[in-house]
């Protein structure tokens, strides 16, 4: 089950449309707008990626801790749990499902040093609370423990998994075909893929075509040489390659057969001997080169519109974390139909003071959280005051 993603209960049980994301905030857009429920989810992925630093924890259990904490709240709402403590918990059940377990202790007072650090001075240091949450967790996840995350899926598309030569001569033509990535352009895919999951990107749409949105986007914003050299014309992009290489002799670092293919033939034309020896090395073995990104991207069996969307949806978030850690917000001109307008000019005072963006959240958190409670408590009071005067009504019918 955990080899093949498409039999795997990631791909069966939790991949949803949009709207049941929508459906599942209901109850929180009454008391947040949309935009405040974004910085949840960016200041929560951020929450547990501090408190997996502080215990030592790879990257791959932050994701699958976030995950988890946006597969709770697809069932349940910010506004009626202790998101904190929720995070913790998806940490603490995330180590101990990449194989690398902490110490509930340790999980609860790194916990409380972060979120203190954040102004959560309330957060509780009794480590049966989080215990206790853990099976709470467990439950609202289905026990559904196994992530599929997008690494994988970048690794080898780039093939630079080492399963791609452990099969023969069939692994070395597959490697052949996979997509040719310097270590820098890959190093930025690989930071994408890491905020993305400050999204609820993993929720909507498989792994790989997370993967090939990272690789797409890496691409728009360090063009290889080769898109360079079918977008301009050839005087242009060759003073463009100058320019940008500096010297044509330099090693570029993890560049590729194509790479080396161009410089060889580039000081063959200045040096007969180079090119009497380049041409008697290649009749004598020839290699298949890597395909250029642009042919490799639109060669994929894929739907293309929706690694677009995804891409937009990357773009979109940068634009709110950007908002976030702004001194300002515009957090109340969007609260519009969804409360009163008592409501809203408390949301205008919170989103439009200079602040933190963790001051931001918290204060967001809180709100919601004493909305929620207000709610109830009216919605107790005419409780009782319907049993009072149903109560009545039964006196004056006896009497």
């Amino acid at each position: 089950m955990s080899a093949n993603f498409y039999l795997s209960s990631h791909a069966n049980h939790h991949l949803h449309p949009r709207y049941a994301l929508l459906t599942a905030r209901l109850d929180d857009l009454r008391h947040a707008n949309e935009q405040e429920l974004a910085w949840i989810e960016i200041w929560s992925a951020s929450a547990m990626q501090k408190i997996c630093k502080r215990l030592n924890l790879r990257q791959q259990v932050v994701a699958t801790a976030v995950v988890y904490f946006r597969r709770f709240y697809l069932r349940n709402s910010y506004c009626e749990t202790d998101p904190a403590l929720v995070a913790a918990a998806c940490c603490y059940v995330a180590a101990k499902a990449e194989e690398t377990p902490v110490h509930v202790k340790s999980a609860v007072g790194e916990a409380k040093v972060v979120f203190n650090d954040m102004g959560l001075v309330s957060f509780t240091s009794d480590h049966h609370r989080l215990a206790e949450m853990e099976f709470y967790l467990l439950e609202e996840l289905d026990f559904h423990l196994i992530i599929f995350h997008p690494y994988r899926a970048l690794i080898q598309l780039c093939g630079r998994d080492g399963g791609a030569n452990a099969g023969g001569e069939e692994g070395r033509l597959n490697k052949d075909k996979m997509l040719e990535m310097d270590d820098t352009t890959l190093q930025m895919a690989w930071f994408i893929l890491n905020d993305t999951f400050r999204s609820s990107l993993c929720l909507v749409h498989p792994p790989h075509l997370i993967a090939i949105a990272a690789i797409y986007l890496a691409f728009a914003l360090q063009p290889p040489a080769s898109a360079a050299a079918q977008i301009l014309p050839p005087s242009a992009s060759a003073s463009a390659g100058r320019a940008s290489n500096g010297s044509a002799d330099a090693p570029r670092p993890g560049g590729g057969p194509a790479t080396r293919t161009r410089r060889q033939s580039q000081d063959a034309s200045n040096n007969p001997s180079a090119l009497t020896t380049t041409s008697s090395s290649s009749s004598t073995k020839s290699s298949p080169s890597a395909p250029d990104p642009i042919t490799f991207l639109a060669s994929l069996a894929i739907d293309q519109s929706l690694v677009l969307e995804i891409v937009q949806e990357i773009v979109s978030l940068y634009e709110l974390w950007a908002q976030l850690e702004s001194g300002s917000s515009n957090s109340s001109g969007s609260s519009g139909s969804n409360r009163g307008s008592s409501s809203s000019s408390t949301r205008g005072q919170s989103g439009g003071t200079s602040s933190s963006p963790d001051e931001k959240v918290v204060a967001i958190l809180r709100r919601m959280q004493e909305g929620r409670m207000r709610e109830l408590r009216d919605e107790r009071g005419k409780q009782v005051q319907a049993q009072q005067a149903q109560a009545a009504v039964a006196g004056r019918r006896g009497g």
